[in-house]
């Protein structure tokens, strides 16, 4: 049975236990100090928490699976592995889908699931399962994993890891599934959305201060309660906003002080940026944050991101395809992301090296072409230098020169 509808479950089918350390499912909110509901809809509303998660995922999204044969090192492009990871894991999906798919999955939920479609006994598809309708347990008899899916209402119970390949984010040791980012901070997610509620309910006061309408005299609850009633229907919100008001019998309004320093507004939403970036450890000026600039500050940036934020998703992907029996159990192959692109120096400093590396001896013509997506230019120009010299002649075995 192919599982691939439920991406995007209703909220009515989730299930209220995640996992065998009873995190709540992603989607069904967690309780806070601030009494704002945190879910994986409402942290996705926040632009600081979609940037950094759709910054993560499409960068992954945008790198190349590569298989290589573990014996040589060589790509083994006649794969099907290859052609299952590169060029087409499903047939509703391209790769930059899927992969993005994986990457969200782990960003939001801490968990992929991705069922494995058979033929044969081979796989021939990878579907991305919806993390939120998926219960991750241990046979007692066998203390093997045991994965139970609900779909439209119904139960699937005891899949197997011949039919889903879970690729568990970052948790304690000894955790059966990865900890969701949002369940673990939903106190300072809650935190920035206390202040975007606070900023949505100023505007719809007409950016207004507070005020307060002052009678002479004594006055009632009724009549109280009838003032304000009056004044709110007839200039609350922006629709009324700069309607002219009629007081009588003495009626006055006075206004509150307010600044948005009062409030520490904008101190509060940068630190909600600096708290996104921290907890998906991104560049805090690659989702919308300060930061530094220039053109040394952007490769130093980039560097960062690729070594200490990057690689470790990648790591984990990676590690998780190469265990999978059914992949790559066998076969001596291994896959691998193609991470060159990022870290892709200017022009001038890429040829520069290619020099270098020519007369260093350890890079060929073609072999630089190719890194340049130019072909090549023949058997002649696959040799190497054998000395160090640029000018001087390549030796080929046997010391006949080229």
């Amino acid at each position: 049975m192919i599982l691939r509808t439920m991406f995007g479950g209703n909220a009515e089918i989730r299930m209220a236990e995640y996992g065998s350390s009873a995190i709540p499912a992603p989607g069904s909110g967690y309780s806070v100090f601030t009494g704002r509901n945190v879910s994986t809809d409402t942290a996705f509303g926040m632009p600081a928490v979609s940037s950094a998660i759709r910054l993560i995922s499409e960068t992954i999204a945008g790198l190349p699976i590569l298989v290589y044969d573990d014996n040589d090192n060589e790509r083994a492009n006649d794969s099907s592995q290859y052609e299952l990871l590169h060029d087409r894991p499903n047939a509703e999906q391209d790769p930059f889908q899927w992969k993005s798919d994986i990457c969200v999955s782990l960003e939001a939920s801490g968990n992929a699931f991705i069922q494995k479609i058979k033929a044969r006994g081979k796989v021939v598809e990878l579907h991305v399962i919806d993390p939120d309708v998926v219960r991750v347990r241990r046979d007692r008899d066998t203390n093997e994993k045991r994965f139970d899916i609900i779909v439209d209402g119904k139960s699937i119970k005891d899949l197997t890891q011949s039919d889903i390949l879970h690729i568990r984010g970052w948790a304690p040791p000894g955790s059966l599934v990865g900890f969701s980012p949002i369940s673990m901070h939903r106190q300072v997610l809650a935190n920035a959305l206390a202040i975007t509620e606070w900023v949505g309910r100023f505007w719809s006061n007409d950016a207004a201060p507070g005020m307060v309408i002052k009678v002479p005299g004594q006055l009632s609850s009724a009549q109280a309660k009838g003032i304000l009633d009056t004044w709110s229907s007839n200039h609350g919100g922006l629709q009324n906003a700069h309607r002219p008001a009629v007081l009588a019998g003495g009626a006055e309004i006075q206004t509150l002080p307010f600044s948005f320093n009062d409030a520490a507004y904008i101190e509060q939403s940068k630190m909600g940026i600096a708290d996104v970036a921290r907890i998906w450890r991104v560049p805090e000026s690659m989702i919308g944050g300060e930061g530094s600039f220039g053109k040394d500050a952007t490769e130093q940036e980039s560097i960062r991101f690729l070594r200490y934020s990057l690689a470790p998703r990648l790591r984990r992907i990676e590690q998780a395809l190469a265990h999978d029996a059914d992949l790559f159990g066998g076969t001596g192959l291994y896959p691998e992301f193609l991470a060159d692109a990022l870290l892709r120096p200017d022009t001038a400093t890429r040829f520069t090296a290619y020099v270098q590396a020519r007369q260093a001896g350890w890079l060929s013509a073609n072999e630089i072409r190719a890194l340049e997506n130019y072909p090549s230019i023949g058997p002649e120009g696959d040799s190497v230098q054998v000395t160090p010299v640029g000018g001087a002649p390549n030796m080929q075995p046997g010391g006949a020169s080229v």
